[in-house]
């Protein structure tokens, strides 16, 4: 089982209590989980709004898109720049990849699930993600936050048994 949920319940922005970890649930972490991806940086994007659950909108632009295949299947995934943090130090590189798959509310949260890199894991064209490392957007927890909808660019037919499951837990 992953250790994300230590830092889950310690932000300062979650609603979740220590005693709320046992409702927590995570695939298995795996070395196969780890893929080796080709990367197209996309040029020439227009910013747009994200919706988000909560009926608002924030701006991100198009990035790259992340080519990959897990358990013999072909994935591509487009990771995003939030144009609200783009001048920030801590998060100027940093690249967000929403998506739903085909375990989207099943064993997974049915709002999808989010994965996080920094634009510097790209070299020559290509990068390593660990799916290991997808979890769920606040959403999942507590009703109130404005999580992005993953797009549909980012809806997958596959199952990605990786990273975070759905919470045990109702809200």
């Amino acid at each position: 089982r992953s250790d994300n949920w230590r830092g889950l319940i310690q932000d300062p922005r979650t609603t979740l209590k220590a005693a709320d970890s046992i409702y927590l649930d995570y695939y298995p972490v795996k070395e196969k989980n780890k893929v080796y991806c080709t990367v197209e940086l996309l040029t020439d994007q227009q910013p747009f709004d994200m919706p988000t659950y909560s009926g608002q909108v924030k701006p991100f632009i198009r990035y790259a898109k992340f080519r990959f295949s897990l358990s013999g299947k072909k994935i591509a995934l487009i990771a995003f720049r939030n144009l609200q943090h783009i001048s920030s130090p801590l998060y100027k590189d940093l690249l967000f990849i929403p998506f739903k798959d085909a375990g989207s509310g099943k064993q997974t949260y049915d709002g999808g699930r989010y994965m996080d890199v920094r634009t510097g894991i790209i070299h020559d064209g290509h990068a390593l993600l660990d799916l290991n490392r997808i979890y769920n957007p606040w959403c999942a927890y507590s009703d109130g936050y404005n999580c992005p909808i993953p797009p549909v660019e980012n809806h997958l037919q596959v199952k990605i048994k990786a990273g975070e499951k759905k919470f045990k837990l109702s809200h």
